[in-house]
């Protein structure tokens, strides 16, 4: 897992800070050499990005909870979780489902379908939506359509939504109603009003939009992904 969290923080630092490890210190707070323990295979025998550290550092960079963790990647990332995770009994586990949304404009109404199969199978240990605040209740995952959030978000990954989070936060990613059409955002603070901006740098095919009721509901913030790219 240390080797895995390490990885996590390099493609990290290639794509949101062109691969400048001085941009993301400056952005954590974290100094270089602190950054070049947490990289380091050999310092404390390769076991120096521990649990503490990688959730610390999701906190001050503002990432999803369990981002370096990465638990439901892919595939690939199968045996490995097996081999790794202790078995947990299946009541100390809550499922979250899969859907589609029928979404009308101006309304924070919902309607879901569940769908099948999906990418993942979304089963959250109750210790881990405790500490974390989370009920299952609250969750759903939705597929990932378009590239607008790309290189972090592509298009078929599948994330998780908390519904009840709808707390305007600058910088957080959301499942946003907008016009009758769910889209995933990132909002941004600027001089006192709120935009939805995208991460793909193509500007001009995903310029930032004002957020302004009605036109924008926030359906939920966007906590975990499933990706078949790493």
């Amino acid at each position: 897992m240390h080797e895995h969290r390490r990885k996590r923080l390099l493609a990290l630092i290639a794509d949101r800070y062109n691969g400048d490890r001085r941009q993301i210190c400056d952005a954590s707070g974290m100094s270089e050499s602190r950054l070049a323990q947490l990289l380091s295979s050999s310092y404390r025998h390769g076991q120096g990005f521990g649990e503490k550290a990688a959730r610390a550092l999701e906190d001050r960079l503002h990432l999803a909870p369990l981002y370096f963790d990465q638990f439901a990647v892919s595939e690939m990332a199968t045996p490995y979780v097996v081999r790794q995770t202790p078995k947990t009994d299946a009541e100390d586990t809550l499922s979250v489902r899969q859907v589609v949304l029928a979404l009308t404009a101006g309304s924070a109404r919902t309607s879901m379908q569940e769908i099948a199969p999906a990418l993942c199978l979304w089963k959250f240990p109750k210790s881990w939506l405790k500490a974390h605040g989370l009920h299952a209740d609250k969750l759903f995952a939705v597929a990932v359509t378009g590239a607008g959030m790309a290189p972090r978000l592509h298009d078929g990954d599948v994330v998780v939504v908390n519904s009840s989070d709808t707390a305007l936060q600058d910088g957080a990613v959301y499942l946003v109603n907008y016009r009758g059409e769910a889209i995933i955002k990132r909002l941004a603070l600027d001089l006192g009003r709120w935009f939805m901006t995208s991460d793909n740098n193509a500007g001009k095919r995903y310029p930032r939009l004002e957020f302004e009721q009605p036109d924008c509901i926030l359906l939920g913030r966007v906590i975990v992904l499933a990706s078949e790219r790493i």
